[in-house]
């Protein structure tokens, strides 16, 4: 390794003082036990005892300076002196000391003398702790001094001002090989405005954020409010991106310790622009429905499925089927709940297409409740493959249902989206039909059916969410289908809990919606995501693909939506088909995606859509 290769891992480390701090010890050596001599003898030093002045030096300061060595003094980083280096240095100097008293007394005694007086060593032992102390103290302080220098480095604002904000900015200063500078804090205590926290001024509110960016020219945000309710940072955090600066957060457990560091910030996510405050649910009502009984789980090891059974599992089944055709996912979820409840979670490798399989898994377990997330739900794939769509998300709805209906399950749920409503593609033509299928068993009465209708899950897979992340990742472009498309979208924990109140609540043919707020335009995401991330990404507009709609709506124009006794979930009122209107089409459809007959499926398809769209129509 060459001295350059040294002198860039020592900077790497935040420590150039290895060889000025060596340089220092030994000067206050020497100054130690000068002074030592004269302080013990008044200015005068005798004779006898002036002789052993330069033999001392070179001993003490050969012992020192290795107990410094062995000590870890010379390879702290200065920026963290503290007591635990006093503690070290105390140590040090006491071993030094013995270590000079022992060599004094190896020496004969000559008229009664030592060659050095013990009054010398104490006296050098305690100049040598101070001023080694002083080097590093004063060596820190120079280093704080040089970091909280304003104007130099990667312009940052703080928002929030408490004691997360006042940690954070203490870990900034004392990290100048970061190359950043706190140039004010936003928080919305008017109390603190003009007010400075460690030399640092409160600018404003939280609020100004959007002005203070370019006024202060900011490079990056740092949100420091850790307990702030979500829809606070879900503001700031939209401020921020709308300004264009690159920004991270502080999670909400990183204060409890009492500690920041920088690695705790992390960046900002999808969920933190577009996630509300938790939907209220009646634990008591869903466990009710749950607790002690068998519950089954269609589609298990998907973003829905998934997230469906580890809420569940809390709630204390006395057993959780895992249905999943995808066995790698499925073991990766089973171990996982292993770990949370051992032994309550079982482990089905199960094609709902397929009839006997099917079967053979309700008849072993029975479950009491059943959750129907297994679907394809990729647009553009199911205008490829129209003939598979047809046979997992309608055939093997139907599959599924009257597998309930055999086994004597009492409740079953059917995960819908909004794109069964005026449905314009394939996928969506399934899912609706999967809800008549849904409404059918509902009046057959041997089993209460309900459906679950919402829009796009963030972060599930597949979704524009991922899609986007990983495009970040490899520097761009953001791929957006149309400046106009709007979307809207939940969370997966969300998503599940809907799910499970409503199969709670839900009477026969219930449809459920959940109060989504307004829809988010797609290009305003993507811009927001390459702003916070601070990826200089471009956003590329590819046109809508096949089956694709502008806008999405979780209801039919004609359906009404009326309030439930739970917050933010609505029950959808619309008008019934007859039982048996799409039994038909159902045989139909089946036999044609088994054989394989694209054209004829295509025809049929086109006929159903032309029906679900005129009984869709108000009369």
């Amino acid at each position: 390794m060459t001295v350059l290769d040294t002198i860039k891992r020592v900077r790497a480390a935040g420590n150039l003082w290895i060889l000025p701090l060596f340089v220092l010890d030994v000067a206050v050596v020497l100054l130690a036990t000068v002074v030592a001599y004269y302080a013990r003898f008044d200015g005068i030093i005798p004779v006898v005892f002036s002789r052993w002045i330069m033999p001392l030096i070179a001993l003490a300061t050969v012992v020192y300076t290795l107990l410094f060595w062995a000590f870890g003094l010379y390879r702290l980083v200065l920026r963290y002196v503290g007591l635990d280096t006093m503690v070290k240095l105390s140590g040090a100097t006491a071993i030094g000391f013995a270590a000079l008293v022992g060599v004094n007394f190896a020496f004969p005694v000559v008229n009664d003398l030592r060659p050095v007086p013990i009054g010398v060593l104490i006296m050098q032992a305690l100049l040598v702790f101070l001023g080694s102390s002083g080097v590093r103290l004063t060596a820190r302080v120079l280093t704080y001094l040089r970091s909280s220098r304003p104007g130099t480095g990667r312009r940052v604002l703080i928002v929030g001002a408490g004691s997360a904000g006042s940690l954070l900015l203490r870990e900034i200063r004392s990290r100048p090989d970061l190359g950043m500078s706190v140039v004010g804090f936003l928080d919305d205590d008017p109390g603190l405005t003009n007010k400075t926290i460690n030399g640092v001024r409160v600018l404003g509110p939280a609020s100004s954020l959007s002005r203070m960016v370019p006024l202060h020219d900011i490079q990056e945000v740092l949100v420091a409010m850790p307990a702030a309710p979500r829809d606070t940072v879900r503001r700031i955090l939209n401020d921020a991106a709308d300004a264009g600066v690159e920004t991270r957060i502080m999670p909400e457990l990183v204060i409890a310790r009492g500690s920041v560091n920088l690695r705790d910030l992390r960046s900002v996510d999808v969920e933190d622009l577009l996630g509300r405050e938790p939907t209220e649910i009646d634990t008591e009502q869903i466990g009710a429905t749950i607790e002690g009984k068998v519950v089954a789980v269609t589609g298990a090891a998907g973003s829905i499925g998934s997230e469906l059974c580890r809420q569940i599992i809390a709630l204390g089944p006395s057993r959780l089927v895992l249905i999943e055709v995808d066995e790698t996912r499925l073991y990766e979820l089973f171990m996982e709940l292993e770990t949370i409840a051992p032994g309550i979670a079982v482990s089905c490798i199960c094609d709902i297409r397929d009839v006997e399989r099917l079967d053979a898994v309700m008849a072993e377990y029975r479950p009491s409740v059943v959750l129907h997330a297994a679907a394809y739900k990729h647009v553009p794939m199911m205008e490829l493959a129209p003939q598979e769509a047809i046979k997992t998300n309608v055939i093997g709805t139907l599959n599924v249902i009257q597998a309930c209906e055999r086994y004597d399950a009492e409740r079953f749920v059917l995960i819908s989206t909004d794109k069964a409503v005026a449905p314009a593609n394939v996928m969506g033509l399934t899912k609706s039909l999967a809800e008549r299928v849904m409404l059918a068993a509902s009046r057959r009465g041997k089993l209460l059916t309900v459906a679950v209708r919402f829009g796009n899950v963030l972060a599930s897979r597949g979704s524009v969410v991922p899609i986007f992340e990983t495009q970040l990742r490899h520097g761009g472009p953001l791929t957006v289908t149309d400046p106009e498309v709007t979307r809207y979208f939940m969370t997966i924990p969300e998503a599940a809990r809907l799910v499970l109140q409503a199969q709670a609540i839900g009477n026969p043919g219930d449809i459920f919606v959940l109060e989504m707020g307004e829809p988010v335009k797609i290009v305003d995401l993507a811009r927001k995501m390459v702003a916070l991330s601070g990826v200089p990404a471009d956003i590329e507009f590819v046109g809508l693909r096949p089956g694709e709609k502008l806008h999405e709506s979780l209801v039919h124009e004609h359906e009404t939506l009326t309030p439930t006794s739970r917050k933010n979930i609505l029950r959808v009122t619309l008008e019934d088909a007859p039982a048996h209107a799409y039994d038909p089409d159902m045989r139909e459809l089946d036999e044609l995606a088994a054989h394989g007959d694209s054209k004829a499926l295509a025809d049929a398809i086109q006929r159903l859509e032309k029906r679900v769209v005129a009984h869709d129509r108000p009369h």
